[in-house]
């Protein structure tokens, strides 16, 4: 019988701070499980939490799940309760480790053993579930039990006491051995006879406990390397390398046992389990990562488009995914974390010239790469294309033959006998190489690196799910929304906050994924730091920035700009930080008078749209001087939208006050001419609905 508790003394104090309560869904369908906290961020715990059958895949959980630690009593307010953000199985045995959304600050995570339990040895074991005398206990339990016999992936137990019992409730408890240095995990709980539960007649008391003390290497690998880099072999099987930033360590390399089914040219790393790889033919695959650890697994590769003859590929973590090739360097924008050919958009020649002999990503808009005469180039491309180069490094480059980046300055570059070097930038983004600092006398490995192909995951990866268009709104209540939806507007998912916004919403923008301004009644204007979108949307305490933001509507572009309208003017901002404060929101420029518009988004860099009350749709186009342009695009029928969004690339969303949403394509956003405008409007019969009384969709450049 799966799902278990502890049903034994009432645990007390912080001894025990590290076993967690998992909740899984709600309502009719709601399970309770136990883990252990084994790094600051992640938690270990049983399988059958997730899927009765124990087969979970790896990524966002299907059901909103949160995690309690530090709250051996759950009906105080200590230690922390935060959202299960992202799920990894191991294949070979019932165990997930769960990443939380935010790290269990103050909370010591318990050490994983570094030995095999022992016939005889006496274990601690704790969970949150059923005991022999309560139904759904609000306090942790612990027993002791007696190991009756062990094999390499499991235990039998069985309690040395009447008290000492594991119940229906919660799988996934720890079982602990008592250390000279205090209790280490060696076990999870896992099947049960549940003699002396409540309300079982069962006599026997053994348990089933899953070994974790040797599946240490697998959970460092996943909680400590943060670094993870995929790779191609010369017969097509794909390799998975895991290091540690801080270190260059590297903690594991895996092969997989299939391969890809075609001789890949180039690669590009979107997120954690989806790649991207080109043929010698030119055909465009995507390849979904089913597991790295201990197996690397993946299903067949999806033939995404033809015509990619680059010769090099790179993502940047922030939505652009570059290509060289005949040295002509391309942009595209990717909107799906499991893009299509309709997700990769805005085909873009920066520009050419672009004699590369590596290339990677080390942030948003910037890319790095090496020539044969050995400079190392960084290069800055804006959000409109213009490009800015700058030699790093004059000399020394022209060994490597692979070189990749995860971001945050940490450069991996590998040279023709298979050492892996490892750099760390100071200041990846000053344009200057004098804070570049080697560790040439302790390399990832001297040796080792025969990959045809490399490419790091970026610790950035943007987008996490997998949606065309997200859009942040507020509600009626005050309550943040997400819905992320496909590219004609209907959702694929939706979700509202628990949480409030402690003040009335007035005008919304969305700076990117993360990060949303919104401007209160009384004027203040706060940043909303968005920890979690999907399953559960969850945010930081808003940041309060300034006071004096009486503006109707709020706009921005995705490339620099923020929009906002009072009372006709409107006026123009710059924004200088990801995540601003008010010294990052300059330059308060008035663009002019007479801007009655219903509802306004931004279209692209210095573009914005509006609709008037008389059913007109006009746009306008704002140069860097500040002079404007503007056109009319439709005279009428556009009166019906109370809210419009876009997130660029001619893709226009209006809100009617009932919340039905039309769909509109604009073939040229930028040619002041609404004739190629084509509605796809909500049917009554099908329609899309966005309730939220303020709306804004995340910029596909920002």
């Amino acid at each position: 019988m799966p799902a278990f508790a502890v049903g034994g003394a009432e645990a007390t104090g912080t001894t025990y701070d590290f076993v967690a309560k998992v909740s899984v869904g709600s309502g009719a369908g709601a399970r309770g499980c136990s883990g252990a906290l084994v790094a600051p961020q992640w938690i270990v715990t049983a399988a059958d939490c997730f899927a009765s059958d124990g087969k979970v895949a790896a990524g966002v959980p299907a059901v909103a799940t949160t995690a309690t630690v530090g709250r051996a009593d759950l009906t105080e307010t200590d230690g922390l309760v935060a959202p299960v953000v992202y799920l990894v199985p191991n294949l070979d045995r019932g165990v997930v480790l769960a990443k939380l959304a935010t790290p269990a600050t103050g909370i010591t995570p318990v050490v994983v053993g570094a030995s095999a339990p022992s016939t005889g040895d006496e274990l601690t074991v704790a969970g949150f579930g059923r005991t022999a005398t309560e139904w759904v206990p609000k306090k942790l339990h612990t027993g002791t039990f007696g190991v009756t016999a062990a094999d390499d992936t499991a235990l039998t137990i069985a309690g040395s006491s009447e008290s000492s019992v594991i119940c229906k409730g919660d799988a996934g408890g720890p079982a602990l051995r008592s250390t000279s240095s205090g209790l280490e995990l060696v076990a999870l709980n896992q099947r049960t006879w549940q003699g002396g539960c409540l309300g079982e007649t069962e006599t026997r008391r053994e348990a089933v406990e899953i070994r974790v003390d040797n599946l240490a290497g697998w959970i460092k690998q996943t909680t400590v390397a943060d670094v993870s880099i995929f790779g191609t072999l010369a017969d097509g099987h794909l390799t998975y390398s895991a290091i540690v930033s801080s270190s260059g360590d590297r903690l594991t390399t895996v092969t997989s046992t299939a391969t890809l089914g075609f001789t890949p040219k180039a690669l590009a790393t979107l997120n954690a389990n989806t790649l991207l790889a080109t043929d010698t033919a030119g055909v465009l695959y995507r390849v979904d990562v089913t597991g790295v650890n201990p197996a690397l697994t993946f299903n067949a590769p999806v033939k995404v488009g033809t015509g990619w003859t680059h010769d090099l590929l790179a993502y940047d973590g922030d939505g652009s995914l570059f290509g060289i090739a005949a040295n002509t360097l391309r942009r595209y924008t990717v909107t799906s974390a499991k893009p299509e050919a309709s997700n990769i958009i805005n085909n873009t020649v920066i520009g050419s010239g672009f004699a590369l002999k590596t290339l990677t990503a080390t942030g948003p808009d910037w890319i790095l790469g090496t020539t044969d005469a050995g400079v190392l180039r960084s290069y800055y491309i804006d959000p409109v294309g213009k490009w800015t180069g700058y030699s790093l490094v004059t000399t020394g480059w022209a060994g490597p033959t692979h070189l990749v980046s995860p971001g945050n300055g940490i450069y991996y570059a590998r040279n023709g006998s298979g050492r892996l070097d490892w750099y760390t930038d100071g200041a990846p983004f000053d344009g200057k190489g004098t804070d570049i600092a080697s560790h040439s006398s302790d390399p990832v490995d001297a040796s080792g690196w025969n990959q045809t192909l490399l490419s790091a995951a970026p610790l950035r990866a943007f987008p996490q799910n997998a949606a065309d268009v997200s859009v942040f709104g507020v509600d009626d209540t005050n309550h943040l929304t997400y819905t992320a939806t496909d590219a004609f507007g209907a959702p694929i998912a939706a979700v509202t906050s628990a949480a409030t916004l402690p003040f009335e919403a007035k005008a919304i923008a969305t700076l990117n994924y993360d990060t949303v301004l919104v401007t209160a009644t009384t004027g203040r204007l706060f940043r909303i730091d968005v920890t979690t979108t999907l399953p559960v949307l969850t945010f930081a305490a808003p940041v309060d920035l300034a006071g004096g933001w009486t503006h109707d509507m709020l706009a921005y572009d995705g490339a620099g700009s923020l929009f906002g309208i009072a009372s006709g003017t409107l006026r123009r901002y710059t924004i200088t930080s990801t995540k601003p404060v008010a010294a990052n929101i300059t330059a308060n420029t008035s663009i002019g008078t007479g801007f009655t518009l219903k509802a306004f988004t931004t279209t692209g860099r210095g573009w914005i749209l509006g609709n008037t009350s008389d059913g007109r749709l006009v746009s306008y186009n704002i140069d860097d001087a500040g002079k404007w342009t503007g056109y009319t695009l439709a005279t009428s029928g556009w009166d019906i939208y109370t809210r419009l969004a876009s997130p660029g690339n001619g893709m226009y969303y209006g809100v009617t006050a009932e919340g039905t949403v039309g769909y509109f394509r604009d073939a040229a956003p930028y040619d002041g001419k609404g004739t190629d405008i084509e509605g796809t409007a909500s049917t009554p019969e099908a329609p899309r609905k966005w309730s939220s009384k303020l709306v804004s969709a995340v910029p596909f450049i920002s």
